[in-house]
């Protein structure tokens, strides 16, 4: 839906005021022909510059006489088109269910409407009032607040050089990818003694081949073919980006119950550009640099501010911590006792008690106390200290925070009172809803399609396309996989790659998916290196059995829907409650005046 674009008379006169009082520049003080009032290059520019103020002021008085035109009505309360045209701007194109025109207007604006009759029965009903919403709409505030505050004060203000991010590439060890060996054992001694017989000259490969409880790299003594970054390996591999070619590790702990080792020997190394990792490094260089300011900018905060901890409290915010949510705001005496006391200011129980994060448990425990203190020292207080900056700036007042708050207050707002008019008044599902829904609804129970291929990954481009041809060919996949493949958890499984909607290898299965059984397809380039397969089968999607999972699901679609259903007879009853009159006249005008400026 298409607008006609506003533009203020005084911009239109400003322009025509510089062409009448520009100063007239030489051609010798000037920048050749373009600034020079006697070219006929200028005076056409002039010429232009008039008749397009006069097609602005055109398209503007039309929109100047449409902004207060009013389209509908709620009570005694006016709906006008300035209103309605920052409703549509803020709405999903989706909203308008693929209409066009006058019939996408009346949709946004009956949207509108029923918005408006939502915030008024909301508002009615003291919603925003309530204390547990206005301590939660104050906090998003301050969240908001914090972050542009963060924003100018750190963000903006850091900068690097190139010789900065050539180093970190370097000192991060992604200036080279390794071709390594390992050799996963039970246990740390067991590591060791097999480092000692390394010592004694014993052959890696060797050892490999009768210790590694690895399967996929075992019978190749180790060797996982292909290069890695430092980005692509475990964790507890990327300690061996350090060492040189030909050096073995020390034991690394690589996770498992029992605990399980591995020693990594680097094979071979290869070059990685700054290109290819240009973002990594930037990324961490400037998070790097930002713990960095952030830490300065608390340290002379805290100077400024010195925050005392209450600790003697904790043990009430320990207590309110243990209660439901909504017992958490019962005893408002309480929870204005005095947590943290610093200059200018306080932080109570509540602010709190309402801001930490939730948890599945409890934090009524001894340990607990410990994770209530690093909280208020590592978050609660530095917020604290950067929203009085961020007032002291003036920042909480910025138009685009107001602007973000009012927004967020008016979905809260809805959102508070859809739960209590409607949600919680639906009566409960029974076991034979569920079971009926499922029943009758087959094709929302359905699993996935899966497609099982013969995939070969190898490194290089060329040698995918090689292996395509001969899999045209008629070439055994099977054999091909067990000769070439480097992806090592399929080494094992013969290359057989099960490929679904949901799962892994989402890049194959877009090209597998269409594709008939005996396709060939690829060469795709995956994480790893160019993944070229056969499609064997097409497996069809089989309809989920009834149990735990399906009637949970089941529950949510009867939830949904009888939700729905009660929202749109609760609008419907707010619609007879308020006086609303659409003015459709109005409406038609707007559309017809957008489809003479859209004309021309």
């Amino acid at each position: 839906m298409m607008r006609a674009t506003c533009y203020p008379l005084d911009s239109i006169s400003c322009v025509l005021k510089w062409i009448r009082t520009r100063p007239r520049m030489s051609k010798s003080r000037s920048c050749g022909w373009f600034i020079n009032p006697t070219n006929y290059g200028f005076r056409f520019m002039k010429n232009g510059i008039v008749r397009l103020g006069v097609c602005i002021l055109g398209l503007w008085l039309p929109c100047a006489a449409q902004d207060d035109l009013v389209l509908a009505q709620i009570e005694d309360q006016p709906i006008a088109v300035s209103e309605f045209r920052a409703y549509a701007v803020s709405v999903p194109k989706a909203y308008q269910m693929g209409k066009t025109g006058v019939e996408a207007d009346r949709i946004l604006l009956n949207g509108l409407i029923d918005k408006k009759l939502l915030l008024a029965e909301a508002e009615r009903a003291g919603i925003g009032d309530e204390r547990e919403f206005k301590h939660k709409l104050e906090q998003f505030a301050e969240e908001q607040t914090v972050r542009f505050y963060r924003s100018i004060e750190v963000d903006q203000r850091i900068s690097f050089v190139e010789e900065e991010l050539m180093q970190h590439y370097r000192n991060s060890h992604r200036d080279r990818a390794l071709r390594y060996a390992g050799i996963l054992v039970a246990t740390r001694d067991e590591a060791l003694d097999l480092l000692d017989e390394l010592e004694d000259g014993a052959d890696f490969s060797q050892l490999a081949r009768e210790h590694s409880l690895y399967e996929a790299t075992r019978d190749q003594g180790g060797d996982v073919k292909k290069y890695y970054t430092i980005d692509d390996v475990a964790p507890p591999l990327r300690s061996i980006f350090s060492i040189q070619v030909g050096e073995v590790s020390e034991p690394l702990p690589w996770g498992g119950d029992p605990q399980r080792y591995v020693i990594a020997k680097v094979l071979d190394d290869a070059p990685v550009t700054f290109r290819e990792v240009a973002q990594f490094v930037r990324e961490e260089v400037f998070a790097q640099k930002r713990l960095q300011r952030v830490q300065v900018l608390r340290d002379s905060l805290s100077d400024k501010y010195a925050p005392q901890i209450h600790y003697d409290k904790i043990d009430h915010v320990l207590m309110r911590l243990a209660r439901s949510p909504q017992e958490r705001v019962a005893l408002p005496e309480e929870g204005e006792e005095v947590l943290c006391r610093y200059n200018g200011g306080t932080i109570t129980i509540d602010d709190l008690v309402l801001s930490v994060p939730e948890k599945e448990e409890g934090y009524a425990r001894d340990y607990e106390r410990a994770w209530i203190v690093d909280y208020l020292q590592d978050s609660a207080i530095p917020n604290r200290m950067f929203i009085e900056e961020a007032r002291n700036k003036g920042l909480d007042k910025h138009q685009m925070i107001l602007k973000v708050v009012a927004n967020k207050r008016s979905d809260m707002l809805v959102s508070a009172l859809r739960k209590r008019e409607v949600e919680e008044r639906l009566p409960p599902i029974t076991d034979e809803e569920a079971r009926a829904f499922y029943d009758q609804n087959p094709e929302k129970f359905q699993g996935f399609e899966n497609i099982v291929t013969t995939e070969i990954l190898v490194a290089f481009k060329e040698q995918a396309l090689s292996l395509k041809e001969e899999l045209m060919g008629g070439a055994d996949a099977v054999q091909l996989a067990r000769d070439y493949t480097i992806r090592k958890e399929r080494a094992h499984h013969e290359g057989r790659l099960v490929l679904s909607p949901i799962g892994l290898y989402q890049d194959i299965y877009k090209v597998a998916k269409d594709l008939q059984v005996g396709g060939v397809g690829g060469p795709v380039k995956v994480r790893g290196g160019y993944s070229v397969f056969k499609v064997e089968e097409k497996q069809p999607a089989p309809k989920k059995p009834y149990h735990v999972f399906s009637e949970r699901r089941a529950r949510a679609y009867v939830k949904i829907a009888r939700s729905q259903k009660a929202y749109v007879q609760y609008i419907r009853g707010l619609h007879k409650k308020y006086s609303v009159e659409i003015f459709e006249d109005n409406l038609l005008k707007i559309q017809e005046e957008e489809e003479d400026v859209q004309g021309g």
